[in-house]
């Protein structure tokens, strides 16, 4: 039996995948009576790969745009969903994605971490990698792995 769970992080890249485990996470909060739920969306940099100055400061405008706009898409999904919840925190950042999840909810004392799965395999998992598999081996508590029902 899962006790003790009073803040539940879950990572949102806006996907109709983590849209369900959001909503899986407020759901699994409610039955556990936790005091509150975390949205957070990263923004992966791209400047390291990017050879000039010039590209470069583009590059770090484009995440500021992004971040803005992330930030505003998190806020109006805390309204539309749950009524402007006190218990539901939102948070958005450039970083890498399985660092600053780990650095959040250990700064935040997170209890739990809900995070979709998007079931990528083969070579599109071994060039990508997964975030969800980097996630559940750092992160300084327990996370719940969300996998979508095939419809």
């Amino acid at each position: 039996m899962i006790q003790n769970i009073k803040k539940i992080l879950t990572p949102i890249d806006f996907s109709e995948h983590s849209m369900e485990a959001m909503r899986g996470a407020m759901e699994l909060g409610k039955d556990l009576g936790a005091d509150e739920v975390h949205l957070m969306h990263v923004i992966a940099p791209q400047y390291r790969f990017i050879p000039s100055t010039i590209e470069q400061n583009r590059e770090l405008a484009r995440e500021g745009a992004m971040l803005e706009q992330a930030e505003e898409e998190l806020a109006r999904i805390k309204k539309d969903e749950f009524g402007d919840s006190k218990k539901v925190f939102t948070f958005a950042e450039v970083g890498p994605p399985v660092e600053k999840l780990v650095d959040y909810a250990k700064a935040q004392a997170i209890d739990l971490i809900v995070v979709a799965t998007h079931g990528r395999t083969g070579g599109e998992h071994i060039l990508i990698g997964s975030v969800t598999e980097k996630l559940v081996r750092n992160a300084p508590c327990s996370v719940l792995v969300f996998r979508p029902r095939k419809r």
